[in-house]
């Protein structure tokens, strides 16, 4: 018996090792086919970014795109309501499923609902005060994104993030140059400042309790919110002869509408829910740079050494941004 007790001891040991063995070889494996796994493919956050990047070339259109639908003898509101009006049409198919998700569909509603009410603010400053100054006044909205993370989300802010925050609003400044402030023009930037408020809010939204949302429903639910909002204004101040019906209005609101809010709310709603608010805003202030050299290249702009310093800096904040990682946290 005691032989016996000593052979099951030994095979027990010998078990143990085996199973040491085994799970040391297993451990190896693993760490292998993770070293060879493609994460650069399965990064969501860093495709967030890059959704995020591509939006902002069709934001950085409006400047050039509104006025056109200016000229063309459009009102700013009307052309911050038919757009949002087109783009709630063509993604009506997806109400049902955005009625499936009914609170977050109406949280995404109301943050449509004040974005583009401080967009048609922009559009209004936009049409009365110089473009220099209407620009400056929105691109603020890093940093109304970054107070409301911090204080909506509890989210702590990295000193990084202020940095390239401020290096955004520094290299605006340059860029649009020395503008001479007066009454009249303080009158006349008021509705601009409700567009970074509402943009800010609306990202927080996005990347906070609507991250879970499918992307097209939340487009469907944002342009719902915003044309509600939009609609008595229009009404009250042009009645039902909203736009001109030349050729001339139709084609740049078309323009309008596919290049500046279509496209880009589809790719900005995807990114901001993977990337974050915080990055998000940061990353699409490179819109900026893709005004500027838009500017430049079509209206005969005159662009400065100081300009493409401003430029630069705006770039490469959103640069830094986009590489950092964490931004949700």
């Amino acid at each position: 018996m005691h032989i016996l007790h000593q052979y099951n001891v030994k095979d027990a040991l010998d078990e143990t090792e085996r199973g040491a063995e085994t799970a040391a070889v297993h451990h190896t494996i693993d760490r292998r086919a993770t070293a060879r796994r493609p994460r650069v493919w399965l990064d969501v956050e860093r495709w967030g970014n890059v959704a995020v990047a591509f939006s902002a070339i069709g934001f950085g259109l409006s400047p050039l795109l509104a006025t056109r639908a200016f000229d063309s003898g459009v009102a700013p509101i009307s052309a911050a309501f038919v757009r949002v009006s087109a783009v709630m049409l063509i993604m009506s198919p997806f109400a049902r499923r955005a009625a499936r998700r009914g609170r977050q569909a109406w949280i995404v509603g109301g943050g449509g609902a004040i974005s583009m009410l401080g967009f048609a603010g922009f559009f209004i400053a936009l049409d009365r005060a110089p473009v220099a100054a209407v620009t400056v006044v929105y691109y603020t909205y890093p940093v109304v994104v970054l107070v409301l993370s911090a204080i909506v989300w509890r989210r702590r802010m990295h000193v990084w993030e202020a940095a390239t925050c401020a290096a955004v609003i520094v290299g605006v400044a340059l860029a649009v140059g020395p503008i001479s402030m007066s009454g009249v023009l303080i009158v006349a930037l008021a509705p601009a400042f409700a567009a970074p408020i509402g943009w800010g809010m609306y990202l927080l939204i996005l990347s906070g309790p609507a991250a879970a949302l499918p992307t097209l429903p939340k487009v469907f639910a944002g342009s719902c919110g915003g044309a509600a909002a939009l609609l008595p204004i229009v009404l009250v101040t042009s009645g039902w002869h909203i736009v001109p019906l030349t050729s001339g209005a139709i084609t740049s609101l078309a323009l309008l509408t596919a290049c500046t809010f279509a496209v880009p709310a589809v790719l900005v709603s995807w990114g901001a829910a993977r990337s974050g608010e915080r990055a998000t805003a940061m990353i699409g202030s490179a819109e900026f740079a893709v005004a500027v050299v838009i500017g430049w290249m079509f209206l005969g702009d005159d662009l400065s050494r100081l300009q493409v310093a401003g430029v630069a800096l705006v770039l490469g904040a959103a640069i830094i941004a986009a590489r950092r990682r964490g931004h949700t946290r």
